[in-house]
């Protein structure tokens, strides 16, 4: 008996394919998102963690003004929880008039930074050299030739291959640097035999205590920055050492020259004027100068500053924190949309399964009739969830775990990483499946539960129709009495069966939802750079120079502005402790600083204005330092300690900004005013016309830097975003397809009755699938609407957890959005239409109008 009823299970589900299918498919959808893009950020990460393994990456990079020594490097290794240290050498060459490369030391016996070869081989002798793979123009054999370089003993070399460095993530930028253009086009890697420099450039440190904690996560950021501050403390002494191993010894020497001198002088005065000829008088002359000009060297080497150490984690890496980002993003972004999406489909699967079994109340009491137990009635039930709950959450939860993650891995094609790392995510998979089992078991048992409370005899007869009501239309004469026999039926059915007619509306409205959250994320990663740099900032470059009366010019220059623009690290001064790298910008003048920055307050749309009260940061930072107007906030300028207090808050979309007068800074702070940089508004901002502004600029004497900040937008980190929007629109449109196929089929079921009664009427085909597609009509549209609010609520709270980093998304959807969502939806519905006028045309009204005797 166990088995007919087995067979009668199986029998269940193959006369009815197209609903058993079309539950599988919806859990399958939900599933699939829901694990695939929960499953991203985890495998972005482990990806990145394992290439950072592989390829030895430090934890940190000792950098000085002044070079670093032996000495530095043997602090270094004593330090605690230091497990291995290397020094390496680097210059900075201007290749050609275009081309800026830096070369880096390579040591076979090297532990740290691990070139990843890409062709050809490592050098193996002096004279050989391997390039970054973004260095075009070379082949594997190819004479590498550089200028006279102070720093290298050799200016040609053998290309023997082409390498990836770990310390560069980016697959585009190299970083910038005060020679040429300002940006470096490529690095390279040279032996260390090829260099003569008695100092080193940096010095890479890798700890013992962070092995075993993944990259990029807090628990790692962490022991990273405890770390550094036991170095710091450690090489305390240096910046000021480091000062005088470079002067002593120049001093002495200065010294031991100028007392020379200073004896030939006296020993050339000491003759008797009468005696002095002209060569002596011009001996003297030459002495006298030289003297003088050995005095001037002597006195600007006394203005030697102390070195400054910098200690620099792996986020100063280019590109390493951008991709870090853009899996938080993605991250972040996983935990609402997928879920919400599992949420709409065990809502219809919910729904679906209850009218399966409603349906079958006559089933159920014969067999109850019959002398069977409950138990043993729901069986067919269960198992039909079990099946339907399984196969999708599986397939979906499976396919997604191995397709998603890897696509969007491919997609980023803007870092380094080219091996991707999954990890089979069992908990998510494990949740997808209770999603399911809730959804098709959870369902089957609300209703047996409360059909097998019914008596045998109630559950044999139909349940009676239920009683016709006046519908709110029907009050409103005016309209009502100018609709047609067909449109007033298919109104009062829809009133009728509120229940059925609330379901469809939020199964249409919760996929339109979903599509318009995914066109308004595109939306709102596409807007970042624009609006920040033509709501925000308004000005094209910034140029460092060496000194603050320092004149530039160029044909190009529309406008400039005199300021301070320095890097400084933010901390809340109360609560947990967070530090955050923001731009300082202090203007020489305010006059017409909003010319070039556009300060507004985020929630009174009202303008701010920089007085000498405090500072105004930018609304990211605010929200990361918990702070708001009234707030104190503790800031470090190189080693530099200084209290803030917060004026005001400012909108602002990429990076982290604090703008202050140049009063409040010297007021505030240990170190003087100085503007050396200029925010420049350019007339022509092409790609050429940038490069020449760059190249004649640099050529000037005390320009440092050129850099374009809207142009070097690229490392903003949303590259990522873009694939996953493609995804949720794209699976969005298929669970909105395959609900409304289902909903549909379910509708004309349940009243295949009433069908089958209007066609022995007398209704044609086109009369029949009219009356139910009139309703399916008004259902779309009433679902479209609502789904515009949903997609609304979506999308403003899923760009708001993705926020991360510096990174504050505009909340933006545009009107092409909501009228592609709009359409496509209508498309499903006109689909479904189709398929369900073939459906009505074959109905038998014989066995429909029979079915119930």
């Amino acid at each position: 008996m166990n088995s007919t009823y087995f067979k009668a299970t199986i029998r269940e589900i193959t006369y009815a394919w197209g609903k058993f299918i079309s539950i599988v498919l919806i859990i399958m959808l939900g599933s699939l998102l829901y694990v695939g893009i929960r499953a991203t950020g985890p495998d972005l990460d482990h990806s990145a963690d394992t290439y950072f393994t592989q390829q030895h990456l430090g934890d940190l990079n000792v950098t000085s003004t002044l070079g670093l020594t032996h000495k530095d490097l043997d602090l270094i290794q004593n330090s605690q929880h230091v497990q291995t240290a290397e020094a390496s050498h680097m210059v900075t060459v201007k290749k050609s008039q275009s081309q800026v490369v830096q070369i880096y030391s390579y040591s076979k016996t090297a532990q740290l930074n691990k070139l990843k070869v890409v062709s050809g081989h490592l050098p193996r002798n002096a004279n050989q050299i391997v390039l970054d793979k973004k260095a075009t123009g070379y082949q594997l054999g190819d004479t590498y030739r550089l200028p006279k370089t102070t720093g290298l003993r050799h200016q040609t070399f053998k290309v023997v291959g082409f390498v990836n460095s770990p310390l560069f993530v980016s697959s585009t930028d190299r970083g910038t640097t005060n020679v040429g253009s300002g940006e470096v086009d490529y690095f390279a890697y040279a032996p260390n035999q090829a260099f003569n420099q008695s100092a080193y450039a940096t010095i890479a440190v890798r700890f013992d205590n962070t092995s075993n904690l993944a990259a990029g996560t807090s628990k790692y950021n962490k022991r990273v920055d405890q770390d550094r501050n036991r170095l710091e403390d450690q090489l305390a002494n240096r910046p000021e050492q480091r000062r005088h191993e470079i002067v002593g010894p120049a001093l002495t020497k200065f010294n031991s020259q100028l007392a020379k001198l200073q004896q030939q002088e006296k020993q050339l005065n000491a003759v008797p004027k009468s005696y002095q000829t002209t060569s002596t008088k011009a001996s003297a002359a030459k002495l006298s100068a030289a003297i003088t000009k050995l005095r001037a060297a002597k006195r600007e080497l006394n203005q030697t500053p102390q070195a400054t150490y910098l200690y620099n984690d792996r986020t100063a890496n280019v590109g390493y924190q951008d991709y870090f980002d853009e899996s938080k993003s993605i991250a972040a972004i996983a935990v609402i949309f997928p879920g919400f999406f599992l949420f709409i489909a065990v809502l219809i699967t919910f729904t679906t399964i209850s009218r399966i079994i409603e349906k079958n109340r006559r089933e159920i009491g014969l067999m109850r009739a019959l002398g069977y137990t409950k138990g043993f009635i729901s069986m067919k039930y269960v198992i039909y969830s079990i099946l339907a709950g399984v196969l999708g959450s599986v397939a979906g939860g499976v396919f997604g775990a191995l397709t998603l993650p890897k696509f969007i891995f491919s997609m980023l094609s803007n870092n380094n990483l080219t091996q991707y790392q999954g990890v089979i995510p069992w908990a998510f998979i494990i949740e997808a499946i209770i999603a399911g089992l809730i959804a098709t078991l959870g369902s089957a048992a609300v209703v047996l539960i409360i059909n097998l409370r019914e008596k045998p005899t109630e559950l044999m007869r139909e349940r009676a129709p239920k009683a016709g009501k006046r519908i709110l239309l029907e009050r409103i004469k005016p309209l009502w009495n100018r609709m047609n026999f067909n449109q007033k039926v298919s109104y009062r059915n829809l009133f009728r069966y509120k229940t059925r007619m609330m379901m469809t509306i939020v199964g249409i409205a919760g996929c339109t939802g979903l599509m318009l959250a995914g066109f308004g994320i595109r939306d709102s990663v596409n807007d970042l750079v624009p609006d920040q740099f033509n709501q925000v900032q308004h000005y094209q470059g910034v140029v460092t120079l060496s000194s603050s009366n320092k004149q530039i010019h160029d044909k190009n220059i529309d406008a400039q502005l005199p300021a301070m623009v320095q890097s400084i690290t933010v901390s809340p001064t109360k609560g947990t402790k967070r530090n955050a790298t923001v731009t300082m910008v202090a203007p020489k003048s305010t006059t017409h600083f909003s010319k070039y920055v556009t300060l507004t307050n985020p929630k009174s749309g009202q303008s701010e204005k920089l007085t000498g009260e405090g500072v105004i940061i930018t609304e990211k930072l605010a929200t990361d330092m918990a702070a708001k107007k009234g707030s104190v906030l503790s800031a470090k300028l190189g080693n530099k300690l200084f209290k803030v207090r917060v004026a005001g808050i400012t909108k602002n979309y990429a990076g982290h900004y604090l703008y202050l007068t140049p009063k409040y800074f010297n007021q505030v702070a240990t170190t003087h005013y100085t503007p050396t940089a200029r925010l420049l508004k350019l007339k022509q901002e092409s790609a050429t016309q940038r490069h020449i502004t760059s190249r004649n600029l640099l050529k000037q004497r005390g320009v440092l830097n050129v850099t374009y900040p809207r142009y070097a937008s690229s490392s903003l980190g949303t590259v990522g975003l873009s694939s996953v929007v493609l995804i949720f629109i794209a699976l969005s449109a298929a669970l909105g397809l395959v609900v409304l196929y289902n909903l549909t089929n379910v509708n004309i079921s349940e009243r295949m009755r009433e069908l089958s009664t209007i066609k022995v009427l007398g209704f044609y085909d086109n009369e029949v699938t009219a009356y139910v597609a009139r309703e399916n009509v008004v259902l779309t549209l009433a679902g479209i609407v609502f789904g515009w609010f949903i997609g609304l609520i979506l999308h403003h709270f899923i760009m708001i957890k993705a926020q991360t980093g510096a990174i504050l998304f505009p909340l933006t959807i545009h009107y092409p959005g909501y009228i592609w969502s709009a359409v496509l939806t209508a498309c499903f519905s006109l689909i479904v239409g189709v398929i369900t006028h073939y459906k009505l045309k074959n109905i038998d009204m014989l066995d429909s109008l029979s079915s119930s005797e």
